[in-house]
């Protein structure tokens, strides 16, 4: 699917005396280019591509839903290893697929009261209130260090 814009565009510049009758301007346009034929097939890739879009999310979620149940797995099967040497009483089981051995766990920071905890101690986020600003700003009123800009201009497709 090749686009000439450089043709469309020659063609549509001709036809501007025409642009008010919109059924005639893009009859003639696509007399001429074939361009109802170009944007239907458009249309149906980007139909085709959404449909393949929710396919492939479909079987992420399936398969992020295995992986859990996976590592849920994985989790009982070394505390079943666990268990055994806690039953035992040792550290360390020697086998010919791998050593299994217990060690101790890692020491970690728990927060129990966050009020408590020195200022000098935390990191603060500062974060600005970007609605906040545009309400300002759309106000006329000017902020240093923000300003309103306008992305670029984008299509929209709604389907019948």
């Amino acid at each position: 699917m090749r686009i000439d814009a450089a043709l469309i565009t020659q063609i549509a510049t001709e036809l501007e005396p025409y642009r008010e009758d919109v059924d005639a301007f893009w009859d003639t346009l696509d007399g001429e280019t074939d361009i109802m034929e170009l944007v239907g097939k458009t249309i149906e890739a980007i139909v085709e591509t959404d449909a393949q879009d929710d396919a492939v999310s479909a079987i992420i979620e399936r398969y992020q839903s295995r992986r859990s149940g996976i590592a849920a797995r994985k989790g009982a099967l070394m505390q079943n290893l666990k268990t055994i040497l806690l039953a035992t009483g040792e550290q360390k089981l020697p086998h010919a697929l791998g050593t299994v051995y217990t060690r101790k766990g890692s020491t970690s920071v728990t927060i129990t009261d966050l009020e408590a905890i020195p200022t000098e101690l935390c990191r603060i986020t500062r974060t600005p209130d970007k609605a906040a600003i545009k309400k300002l700003l759309d106000a006329g009123e000017k902020i240093d260090g923000a300003e309103l800009t306008t992305g670029p201009d984008n299509v929209s497709l709604r389907m019948k």
